[in-house]
């Protein structure tokens, strides 16, 4: 890690371990194969349900009551915040030199404002034919307008589902057809995809685009005429969304409020079969996560965060929950993450979010800038760097002199000046990259850990826990307990610290799947327990470790979910494929695999290449000289040839798969046995009924894989440990 070498030695697990200071406590009688239940420390008799109970009416029971209440604290401060559009007198956009449009400084719509648009445009659906529970899409990147869409939508006790292009043309479409949407609200660009998929979805009746306001100068984003031609001739309207706004102001449908009961969303994700899954959150799932996440963060209504996690993800969406129950200030970045750098420098964001693959790559730039500098600067750097990991490692103040000299005038210069709260989500962070932000930022380093059947917020890291490596103990809107997973040697009766599948049960966890009661039965217990998935750890102080996967869906560090079986299907659909494992984890960006070729496929093609050892004639397939042979070209003079037409054929069966579940390298097992195979039982990494051994085959190519993420720019960092390493 750059000039971190006090951090080669430094053992973050025993220090965590060394920590008896509790923040939960278990509660509950044991029951055979689980543990007993963990709750936060603050509330071991009880769990919150909402925000703010104490208050007059029992706190905010809803999204609709979270903005009401960020409402009465200032109804003039800035809500939601928009960089302008820059144009020139002709009202043409201006563009970077990259082609990107330029944007200017950060317009600002109040709370107030906000209300009066988002209760004009509810009003406008209504009008439209939109009904209580009626599901309503929203395709967009994150703007001011998502946002004052779905503030409308709960306005009228309508339900939001979220669309993202990530997933694929065909799982929108999809989701469009399986949320039965007939309504979808989108920007210009998801306006022309959505138009080109209008024969596949006969449900669709009305398109409401965002349109231009004088206050961003998108004057690009006007409905084009012949948009609303071609939509009409499929018997569908296209608006724009200020022309609902004046029609809901015209005819001044009251709200309909939401109940706490009420669905909010249906949020999808990617299931193994590569259908999505639709997540129901209801309102009162929503306002329960704000419930224990709100009192941590202690947001201020003169805070502001900066937004450009997609809101179509759960994190995003209870954030932003947190910042407008209490008035704070959202300003969006240009959608262009390239420049997110440049939109925190002019925003000056006070609380930050973000995944770890986010902040690596502000890792990689700063030890990158440090790499460019002379001997003097480099050795002050690490010296300053080493001698605030050690400050913080022994729970004393940051020294003054390093802060004043070199970390200061550094997150300045990234825009990071005024963040006093920072958050990490979406995946595991890594100790070495959590260690890097409390340095560097100077803030104060949060990492949460959630899904989206938890409504995100299950546990995050006290403020002032120094220690790194876990995700803190459960909020006080649920709580937890380790169930064993004898398959995989973890066992709540483990010593010295119990090992399980991580269970989670409260008001944040979910109703279920849309349309789906079997996947829904497979995770939620008729008593509420919500199975995670994940394998966790009990620290002595309360603390809970993710420390494994039980099935076989992860999370790419970027925060990308990966259905590791449903890869496998496609590429094993390629001839040169005899077996495949697919490899990733939440560390790292990219998939890795182990390909035992094609027995039959190698031999013909090393053949017709003149690679062979023997003539075609004398191949005998199944034979200990095959398997000699096989190994030979496999590892000889060759194999780096033979490697890349691999690779070239696995890649002809990946159109179907998304960018990030494409594999960029792989390891090829040359050992086969008589039936051609290189994972077998006899070598453990293959079961009796033929399904892929997972942890063994971990265990059998761990060192192969971790070599071949360094070569590819992502080597192991000080502190990251992979499932079994000691």
């Amino acid at each position: 890690m750059g000039g971190s070498s006090s951090s080669l030695s430094f053992d973050y697990d025993q220090q965590l371990f060394d920590d008896r200071t509790p923040q939960a406590v278990l509660v509950g009688e044991e029951v055979k194969g689980s543990s007993k239940i963990l709750r936060n420390k603050i509330s071991p008799e009880h769990l919150n349900k909402f925000p703010y109970a104490e208050e007059k009416g029992g706190g905010c029971k809803t999204i609709w009551d979270s903005f009401q209440r960020g409402l009465s604290k200032g109804p003039q401060m800035n809500c939601l915040g928009t960089r302008v559009f820059q144009v020139d007198d002709q009202k043409n956009l201006v563009k970077n030199s990259d082609g990107t449009f330029a944007r200017g400084e950060y317009k600002w719509e109040s709370y107030d404002a906000v209300h009066r648009i988002a209760t004009a445009f509810g009003s406008g659906l209504v009008e439209l034919g939109c009904g209580a529970k009626d599901n309503v899409g929203i395709w967009a990147i994150n703007r001011a307008e998502w946002v004052i869409s779905a503030l409308a939508l709960y306005s009228q006790s309508m339900r939001t589902v979220a669309l993202y292009s990530t997933l694929g043309a065909n799982a929108v479409e999809f989701i469009i057809d399986h949320a039965e949407l007939s309504v979808v609200v989108c920007e210009k660009a998801s306006t022309r995809k959505l138009i080109k998929s209008l024969e596949k979805l006969p449900r669709i009746q009305t398109i409401i685009q965002f349109d231009p306001n004088e206050l961003y100068g998108n004057w690009h984003e006007t409905v084009d005429p012949e948009d609303v031609k071609v939509a009409g001739e499929r018997n569908v309207r296209l608006l724009g969304f200020s022309e609902v706004v004046k029609l809901g102001t015209e005819k001044g449908h009251f709200p309909v409020p939401p109940s706490d009961s009420d669905l909010a969303f249906l949020m999808y994700t990617s299931g193994t079969t590569g259908d999505p899954k639709g997540v129901m959150l209801t309102h009162g799932n929503i306002v329960g996560a704000t419930s224990g996440a709100a009192p941590l963060l202690s947001i201020l209504n003169t805070d502001v965060y900066i937004s450009y996690l997609p809101l179509a993800h759960i994190f995003e969406t209870v954030v932003q929950n947190v910042m407008m129950v209490n008035g704070a200030s959202i300003g969006f970045f240009q959608g262009d993450i390239k420049r997110l750098t440049n939109d925190f420098v002019d925003l000056q964001p006070t609380i930050l979010c973000g995944v770890p693959r986010v902040f690596s790559r502000i890792f990689q730039k700063v030890w990158a800038g440090v790499g460019e500098a002379n001997f003097i600067k480099r050795w002050y750097f690490g010296k300053a760097y080493n001698g605030q990991c050690d400050a913080l490692r022994a729970g004393l103040p940051r020294v003054a002199k390093y802060d004043n000299k070199v970390f200061s005038p550094l997150r300045n210069r990234l825009g990071l000046g005024r963040v006093r709260i920072l958050v990490s989500g979406g995946a595991p962070l890594p100790s070495y990259l959590d260690e890097f932000l409390r340095v560097v930022v100077g803030s104060h380093i949060l990492q949460g850990f959630g899904l989206t059947e938890t409504s995100a917020a299950t546990a995050v890291v006290n403020l002032n826990d120094r220690n790194v490596g876990h995700i803190g103990p459960p909020l006080t809107n649920n709580e937890c307990k380790l169930v064993d997973v004898a398959e995989m040697g973890y066992l709540t009766t483990d010593k010295p610290h119990p090992r399980g599948e991580l269970c989670v049960r409260g008001a944040n966890v979910f109703i279920g799947y849309f349309k789906n009661e079997e996947a829904t039965r497979e995770c939620l217990d008729a008593d509420g327990w919500f199975h995670t998935g994940d394998i966790a750890r009990f620290n002595p102080n309360g603390t809970i470790s993710i420390i494994d996967r039980k099935k076989n869906i992860f999370k790419l560090s970027q925060g990308e979910y990966v259905a590791a079986e449903k890869i496998e299907s496609v590429y094993s659909r390629s001839p040169a494929c005899g077996q495949i494992w697919i490899y990733g984890n939440s560390l790292k960006s990219f998939l890795l695999a182990v390909l035992v070729p094609s027995g039959e496929y190698v031999a013909n093609y090393c053949v017709e290449n003149g690679w062979w050892p023997r003539p075609k004639d004398q191949i005998r397939l199944g034979t200990q000289e095959f398997a000699d042979d096989f190994r030979a070209v496999l590892t000889g003079s060759y194999a780096q040839l033979i490697k890349q037409h691999l690779l070239g054929l696995l890649a002809q069966q990946a159109g179907e798969l998304k960018g990030f579940e494409k594999i960029k390298d792989l390891i090829i097992e040359s050992n086969i046995d008589s039936m051609m195979q290189g994972f077998t039982e006899s070598n453990d990494c293959l079961t009796p009924t033929f399904k892929l051994r997972r942890k063994q085959l971990l265990d059998r190519y761990k060192a192969q894989l971790k070599a071949l993420y360094a070569q590819h720019g992502e080597p192991d960092q000080e502190g990251e440990k992979w499932p079994g390493d000691k």
